[in-house]
């Protein structure tokens, strides 16, 4: 079963990356950090159910330990590094975080580091790993669930799906929780997820989307990640109705990387920080954060921002790509034969699709 990598995707991943670096330098893309980090999230909540589908089409099972041990193999090793690394940076610029760091080490390698902000622990040069943390119990929770899904209810998963995803969406925008919270950022998750399924679905009838250029909801995105401006950035009520604007443009834009091609969205250089947008978004906030070079101004964040590229290259050529062939060898068994398929059990994927980098 052989798959084309779809490079769209890659460049919707290298826009989610710039968005944050823009907001996190201090350029005028107030909410990049919020539209950016909504747009991985149904960007994870779309891949990652477009993987569990492809396995279980294949072979009627999803194998658990397999998926895990993928993310685990993707995540760790780039984050390892970071945290190994960390505590040299704070040393060499004398940082009185040092001493708090070890809980802050740990509660981002347990992935739990949005809870323990929320309930008031600082973790330093280490808070904007919240989003990781929320993205790792994703992994956890929804395979179990979509395996649920699909051996009990399988006719109505898109439906019982949507709906979890519009309640959710609901709940995000009127309970002004915590930015960071779990349930605060399902909604951009499950968005992703019913894209997912919804594609498959239209793709099990046999049915044809028409081509959709990305190009379209990429330049939204970028133009309403510079809204509001006149200093209301720093209103946190507008997290959360922006926030669910920015997941639905989201989900518009995944939907037309995976289904057309924009010469901007799939270019070399988007594909660039797509490819090592992980390892970029682990060390460009460390090192602004920290107090490398002075003060926070644009020019110094920059500077960093430089030095995280390429450390994040790095990461990649050294640790993140030679690991991943190690990662390869946990994706489908391809000398399994596939399960045969019940007559009402049609595949919700079709063969052929492009591959869905993960």
């Amino acid at each position: 079963m052989q798959h084309s990598r779809n490079q769209d995707l890659d460049g919707v991943r290298g826009l989610a990356i710039l968005l944050v670096i823009a907001a996190h330098v201090g350029l005028p893309v107030r909410w990049g950090g919020l539209s950016g980090v909504t747009l991985f999230f149904v960007l994870s909540g779309y891949l990652i159910t477009t993987l569990l589908i492809r396995e279980w089409d294949t072979f009627g099972s999803v194998s658990l330990w397999r998926f895990w041990g993928r993310r685990a193999l993707r995540l760790l090793p780039a984050l390892v590094l970071l945290l190994a690394l960390v505590p040299v940076l704070l040393l060499v610029t004398h940082d009185d975080r040092l001493r708090t760091y070890p809980t802050a080490a740990v509660a981002s390698l347990l992935y739990v580091g949005n809870w323990v902000r929320v309930h008031g622990t600082d973790l330093g040069v280490l808070n904007h790993l919240w989003s990781l943390s929320v993205e790792e119990q994703f992994y956890v929770v929804w395979p179990l669930l979509f395996i649920a899904l699909l051996r009990w209810w399988r006719r109505h998963v898109v439906t019982v799906v949507v709906t979890l995803a519009a309640i959710a969406t609901c709940y995000s925008v009127w309970s002004r929780g915590s930015y960071i919270s779990t349930e605060s950022n399902a909604f951009a998750l499950l968005l992703g997820v019913s894209l997912a399924l919804a594609l498959a679905g239209i793709h099990r009838r046999g049915w044809r989307l028409p081509a959709a250029s990305p190009a379209v909801p990429f330049a939204v995105l970028v133009a309403v990640s510079a809204f509001p401006s006149h200093g209301l950035a720093t209103d946190v009520s507008l997290f959360e109705p922006l926030g669910a604007l920015y997941a639905f443009i989201s989900v518009w834009l995944v939907a037309s990387a995976a289904l057309g091609h924009s010469r901007v969205v799939g270019s070399r250089f988007m594909v660039f920080f797509g490819t090592i947008s992980y390892a970029l978004y682990l060390w460009h906030q460390t090192l602004i954060n920290s107090h490398l070079l002075g003060p926070h101004a644009i020019p110094r964040n920059l500077v960093l921002v430089a030095v995280a590229i390429a450390l994040a290259w790095i990461s990649w050529v050294a640790v993140e790509r030679p690991i991943g062939r190690l990662r390869g060898r946990l994706h489908l068994d391809r000398r399994r034969e596939p399960a045969p398929a019940a007559a009402d059990e049609r595949p919700l994927v079709t063969q052929g699709a492009a591959e869905p980098s993960s």
